[in-house]
């Protein structure tokens, strides 16, 4: 039964639990496509594929290694830099970059493409978003979102801590700029990392923002393995449920040795022993978690 069925029974957390390769690298090679059978065998049922240089990857390759380890997929991104939507004069770049993505997305079986798809990660203007770059990213994700729909994609963005991005802080103005967007191929996006910093409650936010939310980034306040902080976990959990959210739920976290990632994620100190580790751990509290619901 597909574990986004609206007559089943809610399904378990750890039943519908994915991990980002980031643990491991940014890039998508032999080496990470090496990967996905101890991945399942651990009891993940999906991966993310990190696709911030689609044009670098074997699409073919992922997806017979996704299928061959019998794992679903989903994908994430983040615009380059001079490909921002809060720019006119660089959104025409951000969309194209976006419409590779979402195409490489597809090749790769995957049908949600995630992340802080609006800006680059750590372009901070040192003020507070305008009026111009608000209605210039509207029609930047309306007209993403259409290239993305012609491959069967679902944009979901991602709202970033204010260290990250100056324009997208809070599930409230995410769901506040997806309801201008109304577009049925752009959704929505938490992560319990940046909403650890930005929201005053987890589940509160969670449910407020029900209607736009199709994809789930589970990340420790440390980026940690999952239930070794603060996160209100059983807050999350129920939030969940209570919305009836039955998608995908990616454990996320960056290694330490990819310096790209580093500098946009101000990781500076190892926040994990190695992604082996954190896959584990982190399923593990999972299961922990459904067994206390």
């Amino acid at each position: 039964m597909r574990i986004d069925d609206p007559v089943a029974e809610w399904p378990p957390l750890a039943g519908r639990a994915g991990i980002n390769l980031m643990a491991w690298s940014a890039t998508i090679g032999p080496a990470e496509l090496a990967l996905l059978p101890q991945l399942a065998e651990l009891g993940y049922a999906c991966v993310e594929l990190p696709l911030l240089a689609p044009e670098t990857v074997d699409t073919g390759a992922a997806r017979r290694a996704c299928e061959a380890a019998g794992l679903a997929c989903t994908a994430s991104s983040a615009l380059p830099r001079g490909a921002s939507l809060l720019d006119p004069a660089e959104r025409k770049a951000g969309i194209a970059f976006l419409a590779r993505c979402a195409a490489a997305a597809a090749e790769c079986g995957a049908t949600i493409l995630c992340g802080p798809l609006y800006t680059p990660v750590g372009q901070l203007p040192g003020r507070p978003r305008t009026p111009a770059e608000w209605q210039s990213c509207v029609e930047g994700l309306r007209a993403a979102g259409d290239r993305a729909a012609a491959f069967g994609v679902t944009l979901a963005i991602e709202p970033l801590n204010r260290f990250e991005t100056h324009f997208l802080n809070t599930l409230d103005d995410a769901a506040r700029l997806l309801d201008e967007v109304a577009h049925p191929a752009v959704a929505l996006h938490p992560d319990t990392f940046h909403m650890n910093i930005e929201e005053k409650q987890l589940s509160k936010a969670i449910r407020r923002a029900a209607r736009h939310i199709r994809h789930i980034h589970l990340s420790e306040n440390d980026r940690g393995s999952l239930g070794t902080g603060h996160v209100d976990w059983a807050g999350v959990r129920d939030a969940l449920r209570t919305i009836g959210y039955r998608g995908w739920l990616v454990a996320e976290t960056f290694s330490g040795r990819i310096p790209e990632l580093a500098a946009a994620t101000a990781i500076w100190r190892p926040v994990v022993a190695d992604g082996w580790t954190y896959a584990r751990e982190s399923l593990d509290f999972l299961r922990r978690l459904d067994a206390t619901s």
